[in-house]
């Protein structure tokens, strides 16, 4: 299982943030929210191998901040308290970008909290300048739950996560990622209608990330191609 540190290294490996002088702020600074920006990290690493510009923009300062600050629980996309940050991603004529932990509003008007999602700039944009929750229609194109288990999983929290899409309009990616699993965990999603499992992802095993990235770039590549 990856420590806390070990998941801030893949952080900041993938999003070359040494390198560029910059620096990591996890406003909760465990292993749960520090596997989120992981993910994040992740679906960042897949645009750019798709073709695409993924870069790091704070809502107050815009591109490439010194200090990326990720928020540390459920928050508002449009929310200044701090300089909350997101990837702001192009790939061919497709304009998007990548959050966590917006609180998105689903069709039947519930809240629901999306660790980490990728939606089209334009709603986005929208959602800033207008001051109200995004929603989950046709411009979500993909809502990943992320959880770090400490211990043996059960099935709760996927069973959660499927209501949440089951209030979205369709998306291209709805994914139930874990660093551990168990049978019953397991069973629950190799249903038809539950979402897409990557259930041992981890910083630790480099096939894993491999799949998730590769599952997420091709996801990205046929909805840059789709009119």
């Amino acid at each position: 299982m990856a420590t806390l540190n070990e998941l801030k290294q893949a952080i900041d490996n993938l999003l070359g943030l040494s390198a560029s002088g910059r620096l990591l702020h996890l406003n909760s600074n465990t292993c749960e929210r520090a596997y989120e920006a992981y993910v994040l990290s992740l679906c960042a690493d897949a645009v750019r191998g798709a073709g695409g510009s993924a870069t790091l923009t704070g809502i107050k300062t815009g591109a490439n901040p010194v200090i990326v600050v990720l928020r540390g629980g459920p928050g508002e996309m449009a929310s200044k308290d701090q300089d909350f940050c997101y990837v702001d991603c192009v790939l061919g004529r497709k304009r998007f970008e990548i959050h966590a932990d917006v609180v998105y509003e689903g069709q039947s008007g519930a809240s629901h909290e999306i660790d980490v999602s990728i939606c089209e700039a334009t709603h986005a944009q929208d959602v800033r300048q207008s001051g109200r929750a995004p929603r989950t229609n046709k411009y979500l194109i993909a809502a990943v739950e992320c959880k770090f288990y400490q211990s043996t999983p059960g099935v709760a929290l996927a069973r959660t996560f499927v209501g949440l899409i089951k209030d979205c309009s369709p998306n291209r990616l709805n994914a139930f990622v874990s660093n551990r699993s168990s049978p019953g965990l397991d069973s629950f999603l190799s249903t038809t209608w539950a979402p897409k499992p990557f259930t041992d992802l981890t910083a630790l095993n480099s096939q894993s990330e491999g799949r998730f990235i590769a599952n997420v770039e091709q996801v990205l590549r046929q909805w840059e191609r789709s009119r």
